[in-house]
């Protein structure tokens, strides 16, 4: 059995409070994440529950695009290339395109677990001031902060979905 995880939000001493409280609430939103996916098979993975939904893969998948997509906006201050376009479009758009099935669970926790490896070795390069740095976010603004926060708000958001879906799994 594994050890119960502490429930404390910004106990990284390492990093400013707000990067510490941060990097807290992204790692238990996607260990809860990998909760609601443990075991799944490809076929469970790649079933669509009517054509309307998405499949849990294309949702994982989703997810890691939406948390590349900001590192590429917050950390570097810019567009997607045409390559990560390619890469990512599809995840992120949830549409056409979207990223290939037919992968093992692995697949998808190596996705999200390479993207956060990223977001933490940078958000860990951050201070409170970068945070609160606001910039031009399509038709509005948006701070920093406020788009980490919104990495995390999506995923928790996916997980909801994920969860119904995988109540209603074929048996």
């Amino acid at each position: 059995m594994r050890e119960p995880r502490s429930l404390i939000i910004g106990a990284d001493d390492a990093a400013p409070l707000a990067v510490a409280a941060l990097l807290d609430m992204l790692s238990y939103a996607r260990e809860q994440t990998l909760l609601a996916v443990a075991n799944l098979t490809v076929e469970q993975l790649d079933h669509r529950h009517d054509a309307e939904s998405n499949s849990i893969a294309s949702l994982l998948a989703h997810i890691a695009a939406v948390e590349a997509w900001y590192q590429t906006n917050t950390f570097e201050n810019r567009d997607w290339t045409d390559a990560e376009e390619q890469q990512w479009a599809g995840a992120v758009d949830l549409g056409v395109g979207a990223p290939p099935h037919g992968h093992a669970l692995d697949f998808y926790v190596k996705m999200l677990g390479d993207v956060r490896e990223k977001t933490i070795a940078e958000l860990r390069r951050r201070d409170e001031a970068w945070l609160l740095r606001v910039e031009p976010l399509g038709s509005t603004t948006a701070n920093n902060y406020w788009k980490w926060f919104h990495v995390c708000e999506d995923e928790i958001n996916h997980r909801g979905q994920i969860r119904w879906l995988r109540k209603r799994l074929p048996v």
